[in-house]
């Protein structure tokens, strides 16, 4: 909303209508100021309006010489009473002046503060009186609608006779008439003091303005919104005391002749009064009259009501409700008083209006600010949004780091087997039991070596109750599977250790492979046949472990040194303490292990991941072995849509390429989650035994197996391998090289020597 910046008027303005025309009565005499006139003479007949001359003529005329000098008696005592104050009225004002300026100096504040407060102390001081002389005004103005200086008994009567000013009668008459006249003689005084004080006070506003504005900008921290309202409020202030300054009818005039719309600023809106003002001042100098003769009792300079009481008398005059004497005297008077309260008005206004262009400059300047501040504002909160992204996504990443990282002490995974979840955790194993499974290792390895068939079977050397917390799915129970490469060395064998550190894979004559059920997991060396792929940690100085990333699926191995690489410290042989921040899954424990052979399912381990770490020659940590748990201890959802068959399902194909799933099978699997391979491989051969067409190529035997239990049904004996006799389901793409392991299009039914011969080729 746009402010209101235009002037409002707060005191009313008489207006004098002209008097009906009546007969004259000869006038008084013995009064001076002109044969036969009392007073100054200012009339020249009796005023008109007042009746005409009647039986009783000299009667009116001996009341009228009372009543006027009745008038007289009281103005005589108001002024004798007043002449006092009015002689003391500039040291009594300088006095309230220094008061004010002493009580802010009394606050041993800083400089802009003392001069705060003086400003407000002024301020308020002026506007005291300026309440005290609206307070006055009613007193002042009850007889003649005006101040009653200059009245003489022409102007009273002609105020008595005016229809219903008086309706008293008697003795109420004559007491109404004496309180007005004297409420209103007194009240034109104590205007004239307080009117005059204010002018005396205000002379005084601009200086202390622009000191204090000067004073502002040079005392940091300058608060620019601040100034700037306060700046405002104090040329509100300051304009409204300059027009309440002048008289009555000035201000009038200047509200009547000044058109200030809303959108105006406040340094338009003065511009426009100074236009009218400028304007006003001119029209009344060209509008001086030629006098004469000068009326000695009244001499610039006037006060405020001073000059509205000569205005209004030259308006009587005019009507002929006063005496002409002296009338283009007081005519010019009025025009050259109006002047120079309307000069001095200008030169006020003036000094507002440049410091409300001085407002504007800093309002601009506080704009221009605001919006750089706005900017730099938005430009930080943009910065640490991106900041606060960036920390989230960091966070993110790295509990997403944390989530799908295997973390082991470097020196741990140098001295013995461990079993790591992935995550922030640990398994609650004792140092004891890794010591009594490396051994175990060691012994298979040996043992294996000098079996006259190493192919055909695997040992297991240890077994493990893992305590996964209840609120992890199955997804989330993840483990990997460390050894020192150097446990799987046969006597007299490779050595491994060398082969790992030159080259990209090493041909593995035994593997660590780790099958579960339930919670239960089992460790086996078997034989291995096959080339493990090498891949070497590097060390990562701003997390200060070794690390190596992995993916398809995303994974990070860390291994926390015990020293930083290079440094002297030797290599601990004892587990070290757990971390700060790593879950204990509590209630893992390892369990009673009878070193045995076992033959099935070998084959289905082989598709293990499993990789050769190596570390910077620095490190001090010799090469491991690490085996991931199988996809297929990991839920899945079967998908895929197998083939149709026509003819016998498992014929020849299933001693080559082996034979594809039925369609209607894969349509009856698809879309169900089972919590590992075995359970999905039970689900299958069921299906198969329940399927009207299928089953009915397979004997009650097999046909009762696959029901009961969802074995698989038993191959022709010629395609037997050793110990395995029944088909098995093999995965195309190895589950190692991220086959689908519940993707029914990448499983083929095969025969066990057939399977034998993918894994192994020719060798026995």
């Amino acid at each position: 909303m746009a402010q209101d910046n235009a002037y409002h008027l707060s005191e009313g303005l008489w207006i004098t209508a002209a008097a009906p025309d009546r007969i004259p009565i000869s006038p008084t005499g013995g009064g001076g100021g002109g044969p036969g006139y009392g007073g100054w003479g200012l009339y020249e007949g009796r005023p008109r309006g007042t009746g005409g001359p009647g039986k009783n003529l000299a009667q009116e005329v001996s009341a009228r010489r009372v009543l006027d000098e009745e008038r007289q008696g009281i103005d005589r005592q108001y002024a004798d009473q007043y002449a006092p104050l009015i002689k003391k009225l500039s040291a009594q004002t300088a006095a309230e002046r220094t008061q004010v300026r002493n009580k802010a100096n009394a606050t041993g504040a800083s400089t802009l503060s003392r001069q705060l407060a003086e400003q407000r102390g002024l301020s308020a001081l002026i506007g005291q009186k300026r309440d005290r002389y609206l307070q006055i005004l009613p007193d002042a103005l009850s007889f003649y609608g005006a101040p009653a200086f200059y009245k003489r008994s022409d102007s009273m009567m002609s105020r008595i006779y005016d229809p219903g000013v008086f309706t008293q009668k008697g003795e109420a008459f004559a007491n109404e008439l004496w309180s007005r006249l004297e409420r209103s003689t007194d009240g034109a005084y104590r205007l004239h003091l307080e009117a005059e004080s204010i002018r005396i006070l205000a002379e005084d506003l601009q200086a202390l303005a622009t000191q204090l504005d000067r004073t502002e900008l040079q005392t940091p921290p300058v608060d620019l919104a601040k100034a700037i309202k306060r700046r405002t409020e104090q040329i509100g202030f300051e304009r409204q005391v300059c027009f309440e300054c002048l008289p009555n009818f000035l201000q009038h005039e200047l509200v009547k002749s000044t058109s200030v719309p809303a959108s105006h600023s406040l340094a338009q809106a003065i511009t426009a009064y100074l236009a009218s003002a400028r304007t006003q001042t001119a029209a009344k100098q060209r509008a001086i009259p030629t006098f004469t003769t000068a009326n000695p009792t009244i001499k610039s300079p006037l006060s405020k009501p001073q000059l509205e009481a000569l205005h209004h008398l030259v308006a009587e005059q005019k009507l002929r409700r006063a005496g002409a004497r002296w009338r283009d005297y007081h005519a010019a008077m009025t025009q050259t008083e109006s002047i120079r309260y309307l000069q001095r008005f200008t030169v006020a206004l003036s000094g507002l209006h440049l410091r409300a262009l001085q407002v504007e400059a800093l309002q601009k300047s506080h704009d221009v600010e605001q919006v750089r501040l706005r900017q730099a504002q938005d430009a930080a909160r943009k910065a640490e949004i991106e900041r606060k992204a960036k920390e989230a996504e960091r966070l993110k990443a790295e509990a997403e780091r944390k989530r799908i990282s295997y973390s082991a002490l470097g020196s741990a995974s140098a001295s013995f087997p461990l079993v790591l979840p992935i995550g922030t955790a640990a398994f609650a194993i004792a140092q004891s039991a890794y010591m009594e499974l490396q051994h175990a290792t060691r012994m298979a390895v040996a043992a294996l070596a000098q079996s006259a068939a190493p192919a055909l079977s695997r040992l297991l050397v240890g077994a493990f109750s893992l305590a996964w917390p209840a609120e992890l799915g199955n997804s989330e129970r993840r483990y990997l599977i460390s050894t020192p490469l150097a446990d799987l060395s046969p006597p007299g064998g490779p050595d491994l250790v060398t082969l790992a550190m030159t080259a990209d894979s090493v041909d593995m004559p035994y593997l660590l492979s780790g099958s579960e059920e339930a919670d239960e997991l089992s460790l086996y060396v078997e034989p291995g046949g096959r080339a493990v792929a090498v891949r070497a940690a590097s060390f990562d100085s701003e997390r200060q472990v070794y690390s190596l990333a992995l993916d398809n699926p995303q994974r990070i191995l860390t291994w926390t040194p015990v020293s930083a690489p290079g440094s002297e410290q030797g290599s601990s042989t004892s587990l070290p303490p757990v971390p700060p921040g790593t879950v204990v899954y509590t209630g893992s424990k390892p369990n009673p292990v009878r070193t045995e052979s076992e033959s099935y399912p070998a084959l289905d381990l082989l598709d293990q991941e499993r990789l050769i770490i190596t570390f910077p020659i620095d490190s001090g940590l010799p090469p491991i072995l690490v085996v991931f748990k199988s996809p297929r201890f990991e839920p899945g959802f079967a998908t895929g849509t197998g083939q149709q068959i026509t003819g016998r399902w498992l014929g020849e194909a299933t001693q080559e390429e082996g034979a594809a799933i039925p369609a209607p099978i894969a349509e009856l699997l698809k879309g169900r989650e089972y919590r590992n391979f075995n359970a999905f491989r039970r689900a299958f051969w069921k299906s198969i035994a329940n399927d009207g067409e299928l089953s009915k190529q397979f004997n009650d035997r097999d046909l009762r197996r696959m029901k009961k239990h969802g074995y698989a049904p038993t191959a022709p004996y010629s395609d037997r391998h050793r110990t395995q006799t029944s088909y098995v389901l093999h995965h195309i793409r190895p589950i190692s090289e991220s086959g689908g392991v519940y993707d029914m299009d990448n499983l083929r039914i095969v025969t066990p020597s057939a399977h034998y011969t993918i894994h192994y080729g020719g060798k026995q």
